[in-house]
């Protein structure tokens, strides 16, 4: 008799949790839901507080015995990225980081911004989340379909949209309000953020908001001798909101990424990876002969760091790549040696202040 193995992935592992919580200077926060799992299926997890954006969300159609804990946390991280946008915008979420990112520079149909956030990496994107902040057409749903999507979310889904998927995808759905009430900017009301370790430590910070909220906002900041182009300066921005695992650079052009790297131990190490993973993509694309959404290529893209450069050798290397227009917090014994690289390559540099450095280590 052979014997049937169950997938600890796709089976619901329900621990002992309390039905409220008392975090944060707070009122007990009940329970929502117990989670599939928690990181990994040894390990349980449920989510509290109904009244926060995790807690509102909608679950139109589920699968797998339900979420887990990374399909809560990739969402909200991907809401909190696509809260910073106006225009219509989609995240590709793998493991609390974006693999492809997409908002609209000038007006085109959903699908297509979708494709462009899609394809920035179509191999992460395979089992990936996909968040929207506009309404999900049958048109955008088909392009969806193209590529299996453990989770889709969105602020509604047009008729026969949900219908449409079969398999083991979970559609949510979010409240605007909510979606709007995550702190995002400095003066919006926030919680503090709390860390609990499993020696009993307790770490309390604040929550990382940002004061810059348009472009008007970066030009003071402008420091090298060539200026930034007015679509430089969006990309810079655009760049600049897309949050990724410290370290981190995103390579940006047009709206969308060309590159991200992540989680790496030295600044130099990220644009490497990024550059290694945009030239393998590029190979397989070309093997499978597939055609992408846009032009991935990394010259001409903007390269945004969330820390500042140490030595010019992550200048020169954008020099090498193509990069026209940086964007880095201030910092460095060597910044001056940076800049004046940055001038001699014809590279437009934005100089923000040290003091926002943007780290996020979630």
């Amino acid at each position: 008799m052979v014997e049937t193995k169950v997938d600890p992935l796709a089976t619901k592992h329900v621990g002992v949790h309390p039905d409220s919580l008392h975090v944060n200077d707070s009122v007990p926060s009940p329970k929502v839901m117990d989670l599939r799992y928690g990181t990994n299926p040894t390990q349980t997890a449920a989510l509290y507080n109904p009244n926060s954006f995790l807690g509102s969300l909608k679950e139109l159609r589920t699968g797998k015995g339900g979420p887990s804990q990374t399909n809560f946390e990739d969402i909200f991280y991907a809401a909190l990225m696509v809260g910073y946008f106006d225009s219509p915008s989609v995240a590709i979420m793998k493991h609390e980081n974006p693999s492809g990112f997409a908002t609209q520079y000038a007006p085109e149909h959903l699908s297509e911004t979708y494709k462009k956030a899609r394809d920035s990496d179509f191999r992460a994107a395979f089992g990936g989340t996909a968040f929207f902040n506009r309404e999900v057409d049958m048109k955008t749903a088909e392009a969806v379909a193209e590529l299996f999507t453990e989770v889709l979310v969105a602020p509604s889904f047009g008729e026969g949209v949900v219908e449409r998927f079969k398999g083991s995808m979970r559609i949510f759905q979010y409240d605007t309000n909510a979606f709007k009430s995550i702190p995002r900017f400095v003066g919006q009301p926030s919680l503090s953020e709390i860390k609990r370790l499993p020696d009993g430590s307790i770490i309390r910070a604040d929550a990382l908001l940002t004061p810059i909220r348009t472009m008007e906002d970066l030009r003071p900041y402008i420091v090298s001798s060539r200026k930034p182009t007015e679509n430089e300066l969006h990309d810079l921005l655009t760049g600049y909101r897309i949050k990724l695992r410290s370290n981190s650079i995103r390579m940006v052009k047009n709206g969308y990424s060309t590159g991200l790297g992540t989680g790496q131990q030295d600044r130099i190490m990220c644009i490497d990876g990024a550059v290694y993973k945009n030239k393998r993509l590029t190979e397989l694309a070309q093997k499978e002969n597939r055609s992408r959404a846009a032009d991935y290529s990394i010259k001409g893209s903007c390269l945004i760091s969330d820390g500042f450069f140490p030595f010019t050798d992550s200048i020169e290397l954008c020099g090498d790549l193509g990069i026209t227009a940086v964007l880095a917090p201030h910092g460095g014994q060597n910044f001056d040696k940076v800049l004046a690289k940055a001038n001699e390559l014809g590279i437009a540099f934005v100089d923000l202040p040290g003091e926002l450095r943007f780290f996020d280590h979630h």
